[in-house]
C-alpha cells in the first residue's frame, strides 16, 4: 500500500517525481552528449580538410624546388657552355690578330 503523506502526496508519486527528473537530467546529458558529438565529427573533417591541404603544399613545395634545382643546373650548363664558345672565340679573334701583327711588324 502507498503511504499518504498531507505535505507531498503518496510515496509512489514523490519517487515518480524524482525519477522523471531524473529522466529529464539524463535527456539533457543526452543532447549534450549528441551535440558534443556533432562538433568533434565537424572538428575532425576540419582537421581531415586541413591535412589533406598541408600534404598538397608539401608536394608542390617539393616539386617546385626539385624543378627549381634542375632549372638551376640547366641555366648554370647554359653559362658554362656560353662561356666555353667565348674563350673560343676570343682566342680565335687573338691568334687572327697576332697573324695579322706579325705579317705588319714582323720580318
Amino acid at each position: 500500500m502507498a503511504e499518504v503523506n498531507p505535505q507531498g502526496g503518496t510515496q509512489l508519486d514523490r519517487i515518480e517525481a524524482n525519477v522523471a527528473q531524473i529522466l529529464d537530467r539524463l535527456t539533457r546529458m543526452e543532447e549534450r552528449q549528441n551535440s558534443l558529438s556533432a562538433r568533434q565529427e565537424a572538428h575532425n573533417d576540419q582537421l581531415t580538410d586541413h591535412q589533406r591541404r598541408i600534404h598538397s603544399l608539401e608536394v608542390s613545395h617539393a616539386v617546385a624546388k626539385e624543378a627549381a634545382k634542375g632549372t638551376t643546373a640547366n641555366l648554370q650548363d647554359r653559362w658554362s657552355a656560353a662561356g666555353k664558345i667565348a674563350l673560343v672565340a676570343l682566342g680565335g679573334a687573338l691568334t687572327f690578330l697576332s697573324g695579322i701583327a706579325v705579317r705588319v711588324w714582323g720580318p
